[in-house]
């Protein structure tokens, strides 16, 4: 009873994230930040994050590396946030840091979906669903790495635009 609550929230939370995250890379793809989507989305990464690391677990899953691997990468944006203030390449380290975030997170919410839903066991891919799992990791993997370059870009357009002026 208690895992299912638990996990409950740990979705939910990486559902806020990915969310909250959506938002902030739309502002970071315009050349902007909003520090209130920026400060939402890192916060419910967080939460989710050390959430996930609380599941039990005799041996270390990979939903446990993702989990360490968001806080430590969501050290980075906030350290190149808060302390360096997006100056110079800091700006490409908070942009990028947060695409690889929001990937994360929506690599686990996929994960989630293929493993407890009820479609793909009913149907017998169950057996096929790490290829499945293989497969989507690819398409999302290209996917962030066109928003994260399209990010970093986006700063360098709005500041050659202002420097043009």
């Amino acid at each position: 009873m208690m895992e299912t609550v638990f996990n409950l929230i740990y979705v939910l939370c990486d559902l806020l994230a990915i969310g909250f995250g959506a938002k902030a890379l739309f502002w970071l793809l315009s050349g902007e930040l909003r520090h209130k989507s920026a400060v939402l989305f890192l916060r419910s990464v967080l939460a989710a994050s050390i959430i996930g690391l609380f599941f039990p677990s005799h041996h270390l899953p990979s939903s446990h590396g993702i989990s360490m691997l968001s806080v430590y990468v969501s050290g980075a944006s906030i350290l190149a946030w808060r302390k360096f203030h997006l100056v110079g390449i800091w700006y490409s380290v908070f942009a990028l840091s947060t695409t690889v975030i929001l990937y994360l997170s929506v690599l686990v919410a996929i994960a989630q979906v293929l493993r407890t839903s009820s479609p793909f066991t009913a149907l017998g891919l169950l057996a096929q669903s790490s290829s499945i799992l293989a497969l989507t990791h690819y398409i999302v993997i290209a996917f962030f790495t066109v928003l994260g370059v399209l990010a970093v870009k986006g700063r360098a357009k709005k500041t050659a635009a202002g420097e043009q002026k």
